[in-house]
């Protein structure tokens, strides 16, 4: 029963740490977006100009909500990518010790 219970918490724990990562990089990614005209002021530039018009999709709602979830899922990935492996070194490290 004290297997079960551990592992119930290791569970809830790798899922919180995945949505919390998860939005935390969606965030990040909204900031990055947000500072691309900036970054286009300062250089002179239309590479994030560019990004945006892309990244709206002319307009077009459904386009759109594809462009966002994409990004959603992606930054969902990189989160399980992350805790898994970070997961594997905390047992890489128990395991030497």
């Amino acid at each position: 029963m004290a297997q079960n219970d551990g592992s119930i918490r290791l569970t809830l724990l790798k899922t919180g740490a995945t949505v919390g990562l998860s939005a935390l990089l969606v965030l990040l990614l909204r900031w990055i977006l947000g500072f691309l005209p900036r970054l286009d002021a300062l250089t002179g530039g239309h590479v994030g100009g560019d990004v945006l018009r892309f990244l709206a999709s002319n307009g077009q709602a459904q386009a759109q909500q594809t462009v966002s979830i994409v990004m959603i899922v992606v930054c969902f990935v990189l989160a399980v990518l992350v805790v898994h492996g970070t997961e594997r070194l905390l047992q890489r490290r128990r395991n030497r010790n």
